[in-house]
């Protein structure tokens, strides 16, 4: 007598449908990265209608796999498993991330509001912004040495922005977001017993979630660590 019953024919179609919220977000990362797919198209519609619609209907489908694989878990059980950790993550993710993106944070920081770091090289991209200071993002601060260029330079990368633009008294950078490109640029700016720094989103109409705040904390902390 076999040991398990047989697979039902629908088992890996639920499945690969728990699947498919995944797999629509990788193709649209890989759209904007690699093929020129208009961010506006890739993210705005692929992920967050598409995909974020998918991932319910992905949750429902889970469920009736689990069902099904209720009945035979030696046979069916990893049908199930799989179909929920997929579905599941999907879910959680763009719960999490909505949540993240509807906080009111701030895309333009900088440790020094009453005299921010201006762009110079990027200054066209960030005309008419007003920073956000410390009080808003306490993570942006000011370091109370005068570093050098080179380690402004190097806190910099170590930041992850690669360097655009370098002078004796102030140093840029450009940041892109590792999923669809999203850049934020920033600006070291050097003074005798003071180093202030500023970081900007680009997009002024998405919510970053907070990134600008949190990128400004990176480049802070690694100034702090040059300059020792």
């Amino acid at each position: 007598m076999p040991s398990s019953k047989p697979v039902p024919a629908v088992l890996p179609w639920l499945t690969a449908l728990a699947a498919a919220p995944l797999v629509v977000i990788v193709a649209a990362v890989a759209a904007t990265r690699f093929g020129g797919v208009d961010v506006g198209l890739a993210y705005d519609v692929l992920t967050w209608t598409v995909a974020r619609g998918l991932a319910w209907v992905a949750l429902a489908a889970a469920l009736v796999v689990a069902g099904l694989a209720f009945r035979d878990l030696k046979g069916r059980g990893l049908y199930a498993v799989a179909a929920l950790v997929m579905a599941g993550a999907a879910v959680a993710g763009f719960q999490v991330q909505a949540a993240s993106l509807a906080a009111d944070t701030p895309r333009d920081v900088t440790s020094n509001g009453a005299e921010p770091p201006a762009f110079s090289r990027l200054a066209a991209l960030h005309r008419g912004q007003t920073p956000a200071g410390s009080d808003a993002c306490p993570a942006a601060r000011s370091i109370p040495t005068q570093v050098l260029a080179q380690q402004a330079a190097s806190a910099l990368v170590d930041a992850g922005f690669p360097v655009v633009r370098a002078t004796t008294f102030e140093v840029e950078g450009v940041h892109e977001g590792a999923w669809f490109g999203f850049a934020h640029d920033a600006v070291v700016r050097i003074r005798p017993g003071r180093t202030d720094i500023r970081v900007a989103a680009r997009d002024r109409i998405r919510p970053d979630g907070g990134a600008a705040c949190r990128l400004a904390g990176k480049l802070a902390d690694a100034l702090e660590a040059a300059a020792r």
